[in-house]
Parts: C-alpha cells; sequence; structure tokens
C-alpha cells in the first residue's frame, strides 16, 4: 500500500459507506472508521474503531495523516427511541468532532455527505440557493454539521466539499445491512418475503434516484476540488421517477426471474396528487460532467441474489 493516498471513510461499513471503501480501496490505502466492526467487506482496507460522538476516543484513535476523508456516518433510524437525541449526537456533534481533529492535519479535502432534505420540500425546482426549511431532525442535524464545517472553513481555511445527496439506490454489500427501510430495498425485499408488494401510498409521489456508482465516481472526482465556501453542491440525477414505478421494475424483474406472477397493492385512501420535483445537479455539472446510469433492473436483481443466500 505504500506510495498510496490515504483515505479516511467513516461509516465505511454501511449502506452507501460499504460502496465507497469497496469502490477505492483498490486505490487508495483506506482506512474505515466505525462504531462497529463485525461486518466485514470483500476489500482491502483497514478499520479504526472508535465513537465519532467521543472526541477524546477520535483523538486517540485517528493519528493517521489522510489525504482526504468521506464523511457519510450518520444516523436516520427514526423509528428509534431517542432519535432525535442520537441523531444530534451522531450527525451535528460527530461531524463536528471529526473536522475538530482534521482541521490541524495537511487534509486535502473533507467530503460531508449531506442530503437534500434539508430544503424541506418534495416538489418543485431545487437548486443550491434555494431556501433550506428542514422538516424532521434527520435534514435538521445535517444542516448544522454543515454549518459546522463551513465554521471551521472560516477559522481554520478547513477544505471541504458538501454534497446535497438524494435517495441513493443500490444493492446492501453485506448481508448485515440494516437499511431495509429504504424504498428498492424494501419493495425487493417485501415481493421475496411476501410474494407481494404492498404500497403505502398510492404511487403516485415522485423522487430524485441516483445510483450509488455514480456517486462513487462523482466522490472521486471531486476529492482534489480547490477549497472554497462555494463548494457545496446537489447530488442528484436531475430526473424523478414515482414509487409506483420503482415497484412496477421490481414486479418485472420478480416474474421474469421466478416465473410466476406478483401482484401490486396501493393504499387507495391515499389522495395524494403527483407534483413536479428536480432537484438541480448543473452547478456540480459545470464543475464536473458526469453520465447518469439507470441501473435499477441490476440492483433489483442484486438484492435478490442477496436474499437467497441468506
Amino acid at each position: 500500500m505504500t506510495g498510496k493516498k490515504k483515505l479516511l471513510i467513516t461509516g465505511g461499513l454501511g449502506n452507501l459507506g460499504s460502496w465507497l471503501t469497496t469502490y477505492f480501496s483498490s486505490t487508495y490505502e483506506v482506512y474505515v472508521l466505525s462504531k462497529n466492526i463485525s461486518t466485514q467487506l470483500e476489500a482491502n482496507y483497514k478499520v479504526i474503531q472508535a465513537d465519532i460522538t467521543d472526541l477524546e476516543e477520535l483523538k486517540e484513535k485517528i493519528s493517521i495523516d489522510f489525504d482526504y476523508c468521506i464523511h457519510t456516518a450518520s444516523y436516520n433510524e427514526f423509528f428509534h427511541d431517542n432519535y432525535s437525541k442520537k441523531a444530534l449526537l451522531i450527525n451535528t456533534l460527530g461531524t463536528r468532532n471529526l473536522v475538530e481533529i482534521l482541521k490541524d492535519t495537511n487534509i486535502k479535502n473533507f467530503i460531508y455527505l449531506s442530503t437534500f432534505h434539508i430544503y424541506g420540500v418534495s416538489h418543485g425546482y431545487i437548486t443550491e440557493n434555494s431556501e433550506v426549511l428542514p422538516t424532521n431532525d434527520y435534514a435538521s442535524t445535517h444542516l448544522f454539521a454543515e454549518y459546522y464545517i463551513r465554521q471551521f472553513f472560516n477559522t481554520h481555511n478547513f477544505p471541504f466539499t458538501i454534497f446535497r445527496l438524494t435517495n441513493s439506490y443500490g444493492a446492501p454489500i453485506n448481508k448485515q445491512n440494516t437499511k431495509w427501510y429504504l424504498v428498492l430495498n424494501d419493495l425487493v425485499r417485501s415481493a421475496y418475503i411476501n410474494n407481494e408488494i404492498v404500497l403505502k401510498s398510492n404511487g403516485k409521489t415522485v423522487r430524485d434516484f441516483i445510483w450509488m456508482g455514480d456517486v462513487c465516481k462523482v466522490i472521486k472526482n471531486s476529492l482534489d476540488f480547490t477549497a472554497s465556501k462555494d463548494n457545496i453542491y446537489n447530488l442528484s440525477s436531475n430526473t424523478t421517477t414515482t414509487i409506483l414505478n420503482i415497484a412496477k421494475m421490481v414486479q418485472t424483474q420478480y416474474q421474469e426471474r421466478y416465473k410466476k406472477k406478483i401482484d401490486i397493492f396501493i393504499n387507495e385512501k391515499d389522495t395524494t396528487i403527483p407534483s413536479l420535483l428536480q432537484v438541480d445537479n448543473s452547478r456540480l455539472m459545470k464543475k464536473y460532467s458526469f453520465s447518469i446510469n439507470n441501473e435499477f433492473e441490476n440492483e433489483i436483481n442484486k438484492i435478490f441474489d442477496l436474499l437467497e443466500r441468506e
């Protein structure tokens, strides 16, 4: 691993983090910061076991001069007890702790995976200049974390790039995945276990989905962005699809794979009227032009593969 640039990935065993760890481990000297190390990936990396909310432990464990950090560690299990407190500690304080330590190193870029949910809307035209109006703790705690990062840029010229990510999708890389509540994972799992797809809504809600493979490529090309207070970008596909369309794709792949019919049930009581949504990514495209791939069919089948192995 001698000669390779050193990359720290927080939450590198998590849902998106595991994609990043696998993607970067062949070309970078990857260190994964994780509180839980029970999960193992088929990748070449080293683990730093530490609690991101514990500043003193982080000071003790992070002793390497990293070239880059990709910060994905966050907490979105809103259905857990004391969620608001845990989200504030992990998403906000944890980010500040990490920046507090890295600010005195020679780090070239700190990549933060924030969320487009800070805008607080699910319709309309959204740019980086849109008003931020978070409507839940997940969004608020990520916005607070953004403010801390920008604070350290102002006081210590701390180099950062913030990506306000939309809905990333991709098959879990490890069997210990806990993100089965995410739309695509949930629909595929429902089809596999229950032989039916049940939507809690009428399915007309639109969302912007971006493949995790594209997210990895964008992040790689952003590592050497010049430090600037304006390094805040929407990371989106700039297109939308409905939840019902996603369900129909799952239905099609299930029927082709297992040679039997499966039904989709929608919530007839939901009278939601579909509205237009565009999370504009032109600012990022001007910085680095990239292509968006539609990998829904492949990822649906990979999730079925994972479920069959389990």
